[in-house]
């Protein structure tokens, strides 16, 4: 089986909402791995301290013990037990936690808002600009000027996925997408998630909701929803197999899923669907830090 060019455009055109993922859709694992989650390594101690006495960092703190309690309750391990007292005893504690759940890649809400909030800072201040691939804002604009809706969906928190957007290598982008999902809605590898977004959304018909991630397990928990999928295949996602290849379209490159009725089709490259079925097969290792 052979998939064209042409047959990912009718794709796109039957659809009324799009719903993109984040790393290795619109943005490189790299710079989550190399750049957002080093940061937060790097700043845990000196941000909770500077901002201790402040709400939102109690609201952060007291979430994270909670969710730590849990974790050393069922045993979980490098998960050590918060001691009573004042930030010289906590914060140290809480930071080694911290490190401990990004370095399983955790995707619990307590450390993802903690996450944001840190990420938020660093954005305002100039300190990190939101990676974005070169033919995002071009395929944003074609798909926006055709009326579909656009909408996010990552396992990073809305406020993170917000701030990367708006302060982007490619200018402030936010205004393109409509709504936001995140973890609370459900993990990505569940197809209850996606019913429940198509809820949120005033449940459209599950056929014209389109969603593009790099993930296989992430596509078919949203096609078993009913949701259109296509797969995005970027320099460091996990590789696809031939199984992959077979059961969704695949890309290499937003502008793929530009129509041709847009103006700017004619400068979309040739889709990586185009690959025989033949295609060698991989395994999904290698990726260890990228999100459910």
């Amino acid at each position: 089986m052979k998939r064209t060019s042409e047959n990912i455009q009718d794709l796109v055109k039957h659809v009324n909402i799009i719903m993109l993922d984040i790393e290795g859709t619109t943005t490189s694992i790299s710079f989550v791995k190399d750049e957002l989650f080093p940061y937060v390594l790097r700043e845990a101690e000196g941000y909770l301290e500077s901002t201790w006495q402040t709400e939102e960092t109690q609201k952060d703190v007291a979430a994270l013990r909670h969710q730590i309690k849990q974790d050393v309750d069922v045993g979980l391990e490098g998960m050590e037990a918060v001691p009573e007292g004042g930030k010289e005893k906590v914060i140290p504690v809480l930071v080694a936690n911290v490190k401990a759940m990004i370095a399983k890649d955790r995707k619990v809400r307590a450390l993802k808002t903690l996450q944001g909030h840190m990420w938020r800072r660093a954005y305002h201040q100039g300190d990190i600009k939101g990676h974005v691939y070169d033919d995002v804002v071009e395929a944003l604009a074609a798909w926006k000027a055709a009326g579909k809706k656009l909408v996010i969906y990552s396992s990073g928190s809305v406020e993170a996925q917000k701030l990367l957007f708006s302060h982007s290598t490619c200018g402030d982008l936010l205004h393109y997408f409509s709504d936001h999902f995140d973890t609370e809605v459900g993990m990505k590898v569940e197809s209850e998630s996606y019913r429940e977004i198509l809820r949120r959304l005033r449940s459209p018909p599950p056929e014209s909701v389109l969603f593009v991630t790099d993930l296989a397990k992430e596509a078919r928990a949203a096609s078993e929803a009913g949701l259109r999928v296509v797969l995005s295949e970027r320099e460091g996602t996990a590789p696809l197999t031939a199984k992959d290849r077979e059961a969704f379209p695949c890309v290499t490159s937003l502008t793929a899923l530009i129509p041709d009725s847009s103006p700017t089709a004619a400068k979309r490259p040739r889709a990586e669907e185009q690959r025989e079925e033949g295609t060698e097969e991989k395994t999904e290792e290698g990726i260890g830090s990228k999100k459910n």
